[in-house]
């Protein structure tokens, strides 16, 4: 019995080769020895692995390759060299019997002479014994002989000796027969059989029973067949009775898959059926040369077995192209796993377990190492993703065994190993009840990061996704700036207040000032001025004060010039240095990237360029400011002199000067009051203008978050008609708690919360009135409502920043078939949720689970989860652990991994260690009563049935859901 351990694999099968004894189409010659060799060396060379041989209604060509040649290891010797002889003894060779059968393909009235019979194929197990095919099928056919008027057709016996004769008596009655080829010829290319009849004589022998199949070639779209025809019934009838269709026409192959309406296309033509395509080689050019490279692969061992697993599967299982149909990356693909036993305990085996691309399950039975070999599988992959796992859920860990190592091979070439732990690798690592764990509260946080990278499976979305977070993350950057600005300006009010402050009051300082004007009027009208005097002291005087009030601005314009330069000397670089990083975190490029890096050179020079250009223009425009201000003091000197005569005539000069001091003071003080009380006036708009922004800001970050949730709800992104995704802004309760917890809470919180708590102190959020709500609290603080006291040690910026802390995060919420997950019964949510997480079909590396089966019904599983997982297996290698029959059987899985322990089971022992191990696929079937090891003795098959309960009837459901019967 040939045994496959890792299970069904794509192979080229070519099920149409014909040989030099096909009498009605031979190109070959009759050199069996010359066709002998081209056949095999021309498979080896095409890589086929099985072939079927192919003759018309005698399989002679089949029983001479096989008696005289492959049965024949002196013939072999002659024409091949050890290398091929090893690789034809794993070429599998079944009989293709071709018939003719008597339904005729009709051509058009005037055009008969293409008028033919419908082929058609049986297909048998090469364990049929060749003795068996003739005395017991070939033999007890009959075909159409002769006829009379009135009488019953006369009919003989299928053998050679009454072909000829047919052909003999065809050629005498019809002349131009002779034209077209010997007797057996004739007599074969009119002979016809009734195919009802062919199915009988199988059927009722239990020889061939299970070791046939019906094969019905069709050179026609059936897409397009009018079946509005007489023909109908015979065509139809034709096709349900087959197990296969022979074609290549890819409409035909959707045709019969069921097309658009599978359920109406079973309801009229029966179970969906494959179709598979060969050379039909008639010579040595042809051979293993379909038309167009129209390759048949199967996935399935090289068996007869194996070709009827086609049957069940009939749209995974065959593919007709070119290239082979597996195409996931090594690297992402696991090839083959061992442990490897320094101590030599006797615990495992180091040889090598083959693991399929595909479904891999692990059965066995309690305690004997399937969830053991599992988790050291993922452990040598990725460890941080196994403790991160097990510590989440909660699940039984598995202690590193002492002296025990594990190693892992990937598909191309690479080792992983549970020694070398910093060396990992992706994976996705389901232990038990992980499933459960996600769909429990705490588990909220993985569920969302499930969801989320569900939805950056789409390009579109990921781009949107990374580009609102930054806009977040921007936005928060700039409210706690605008925070810092706001209290900044504060302090500079504040800071004001105490500078004008130590001047006086603005009406006390007013008052002096008139006081003093009006006691040096008092002074100047004493001293008799005459009234050039007085023109002249007026002038002069207001001359005066206008120079002082020019000398003040350019005094402004001069300080704030250098002020503006040495900001620009020592801001400029870390100015420079935040735009670069900014475009750098913006960029989706490498940071030493050198590309980037000339750009952002440039970009330094522009600036510094730039900044050196302002400066030189500030100094430029404040170049003449010095000299102005030298002017206009020169002007005041001569003012000075000018008044001084004037000045002389003073009675009282002693008072005259004490308050003329004393006015320049005040109306300095006066003017400063002046001074700062326009800057707080712009302060004072400046922080309007910042709380403005703030709550703008805020408004901003919450219609991103409501963005993000619309985005989501976009038909492109939603995995799937059954599985919807949304998305709902949740308030994060802890963080906010941050900002109430800096006041004393045995005060008055709804006075200071108002609409943001309910009366029982729980936290009331509506994301539609929430900035709203916040901008009410900041008023109640900042007015002091009967508020609570801050806690010691709470800084006022401190308490603002964490009012306005993003206190948000996008919850996903997973509808299936309209239903919340979260009011689902466990085991249904369950299956939602590893469905999520099969459904990363864009995560192509492999994903392994612990019984996920756990919590769900039989025919939940059977009618839905099956379905997840083999239309992930496509794009994914999985690796179960599982009791459940129907993931073994519906889902199809590629690879079965039998484990078991000795000693836990009676009867049941291994051959050398403690834990082993065996593989194959479930076409694997056969018992050997003279095997005594217990994972030897007999097929993958019989361990299915005999371990997993259900396995029996797992089986019988797959072979009626497609009509098939032994």
């Amino acid at each position: 019995m040939a045994f496959y351990p890792r299970g069904s694999e794509w192979r080229k099968w070519d099920l149409h080769v014909h040989t030099p004894l096909s009498v009605l189409n031979n190109g070959f010659g009759s050199d069996w020895d010359s066709y002998v060799k081209t056949l095999f060396k021309k498979a080896i060379e095409n890589d086929i692995s099985v072939i079927g041989i192919t003759d018309y209604y005698l399989p002679e060509g089949y029983k001479i390759l096989k008696r005289e040649y492959l049965d024949n290891i002196g013939k072999l010797q002659a024409l091949f060299d050890e290398d091929e002889i090893r690789k034809i003894k794993e070429i599998r060779v079944f009989p293709n019997i071709e018939f003719r059968i008597e339904k005729l393909i009709i051509s058009k009235e005037k055009g008969l002479t293409w008028n033919r019979k419908v082929n058609y194929h049986i297909l048998l197990s090469d364990e049929v014994s060749i003795e068996k095919m003739e005395s017991d099928f070939i033999s007890q056919i009959k075909f159409n002989f002769n006829a009379a008027s009135g009488a019953t057709v006369e009919k003989r016996p299928l053998t050679k000796s009454n072909l000829e004769e047919l052909g003999r008596r065809l050629i005498e009655e019809h002349p131009p027969f002779s034209k077209s080829g010997n007797a057996l010829y004739v007599g074969m290319l009119n002979a016809s059989v009734d195919e009802d009849d062919l199915i009988s004589i199988l059927n009722d022998n239990s020889n061939f029973r299970g070791n046939y199949l019906v094969g019905l070639p069709c050179d026609e779209d059936l897409s397009e067949v009018n079946w509005n025809s007489q023909g109908h019934s015979i065509r139809k009838n034709l096709i349900k009775q087959a197990h296969f269709i022979f074609s290549s026409n890819h409409n035909t192959r959707k045709f019969l898959l069921g097309g658009a309406d599978k359920e109406a296309h079973e309801k009229e033509f029966g179970p969906i059926k494959p179709c598979v395509w060969g050379s039909d080689a008639h010579n040595n050019e042809n051979l293993f040369k379909p038309d167009e490279n129209r390759i048949t692969w199967i996935k399935a061992d090289a068996t007869f077995e194996g070709l009827k697993s086609v049957l069940y599967e009939p749209s995974s299982r065959v593919a007709i192209q070119e290239l082979s149909p597996q195409q996931k990356s090594g690297y992402q693909v696991i090839s083959r796993v061992r442990y490897l036993d320094e101590q030599k305990r006797g615990l495992f085996s180091e040889s090598w377990q083959p693991i399929n691309p595909d479904l891999n399950t692990i059965i066995g039975g309690k305690s004997s190492g399937k969830s053991l070999l599992l988790y050291h599988i993922a452990k040598a992959i990725n460890k941080e993703e196994v403790d991160q796992k097990i510590n989440l859920s909660k699940a039984s860990s598995y202690s590193d065994l002492s002296g025990i190592d594990f190693e892992v091979e990937w598909g191309n070439g690479e080792i992983s190993k549970l020694s070398e732990k910093d060396d990992a690798k992706p994976i996705t690592y389901i232990p038990q009840l992980y499933i459960n764990h996600l769909a429990e509260e705490d588990g909220k946080g993985q569920l969302n990061n499930l969801v989320k990278d569900i939805l950056n499976q789409s390009q579109n979305f990921k781009t949107f996704s990374i580009n609102q977070e930054r806009k977040i993350a921007e936005i928060n950057k700039e409210l706690t700036s605008r925070i810092d600005k706001l209290f900044e300006l504060r302090e500079n009010y504040a800071r004001l207040t105490k500078d004008s402050e130590a001047y006086g009051t603005k009406a006390a300082v007013s008052g002096e000032v008139k006081n003093l004007k009006d006691k040096i009027e008092s002074l100047r009208k004493r001293s008799g001025f005459t009234l050039e005097e007085e023109t002249a002291y007026k002038m002069l005087t207001s001359r005066k004060k206008s120079l002082e009030n020019r000398l003040a601005v350019l005094e402004k314009l001069d300080f704030c010039s250098s002020q503006v330069t040495k900001s620009s000397k020592s801001n400029h670089i870390n100015l420079i240095s935040d735009f670069c990083e900014k475009i750098i975190s913006d960029v989706d490029m490498p940071n030493n990237s050198t590309y980037l890096k000339s750009l952002l050179m440039f970009l330094e020079d522009e600036l510094k360029s730039s900044i050196d250009k302002f400066d030189f223009h500030v100094k430029k425009r404040s170049k003449g400011i010095p000299v102005e201000i030298e002017k206009i003091k020169n002007k005041m000197l001569s003012i000075e002199e000018d008044l001084k005569p004037i000045v002389r005539k003073f009675t009282d000069k002693e008072a005259l000067n004490t308050s003329s001091d004393q006015l320049k003071k005040e109306e300095h003080k006066l003017k400063n009051i002046d001074d700062i009380e326009k800057k707080k006036i712009a302060i004072r708009e400046s922080g309007i203008e910042c709380k403005e922004e703030i709550k703008k800001l805020y408004r901003m970050l919450i219609n991103c978050y409501k963005e993000y949730a619309e985005e989501i709800l976009k038909p492109e992104y939603q995995p799937e008609e059954d599985l919807k995704i949304s998305a709902e802004i949740s308030f994060n309760e802890e963080r906010f708690g941050e900002f109430v917890s800096s006041f004393d809470r045995r005060g008055n919180m709804q006075a200071l919360l108002g609409s943001l708590i309910d009366t029982s102190g729980y936290y009331c959020f509506d994301i539609d009135v929430h900035s709203e709500n916040i901008f009410i609290v900041q008023e109640n603080i900042e007015r002091n409502r009967d508020i609570p006291t801050l806690r010691k040690g709470v800084t006022d910026i401190d308490l603002i920043k964490r009012l306005y802390s993003d206190c948000f995060y996008i919850s996903f919420v997973v509808h299936y078939k309209g239903d919340d997950i979260v009011k689902m019964s466990p085991g249904k949510r369950g299956l939602v949720l590893l469905n999520l997480i099969i459904y990363l079909s864009n995560s192509e590396h492999p994903i392994l689970i612990d019984q996920p089966e756990d919590n769900l019904d039989n025919r939940t599983i059977y009618d839905q989860l099956n379905e997840f997982i083999k239309l992930r297996k496509k794009k994914r290698q999985i690796i179960m652990v599982t009791h459940n029959a129907n993931l073994v059987v519906a889902a199809d899985s590629e690879c079965v991994i039998v484990a078991n322990q000795a000693g836990q089971q009676a009867n049941i022992e291994n051959e050398f260690f403690k834990f082993e191990y065996c593989s194959g696929s479930l076409e694997c079937s056969f018992e050997d009563q003279n095997e005594s090891r217990a994972l030897k003795k007999k097929g993958i098959r019989q361990h299915v049935c005999e371990i997993l309960e259900g396995g029996v009837t797992a089986f019988k459901e797959r072979e009626l859901k497609y009509g098939f019967k032994k």
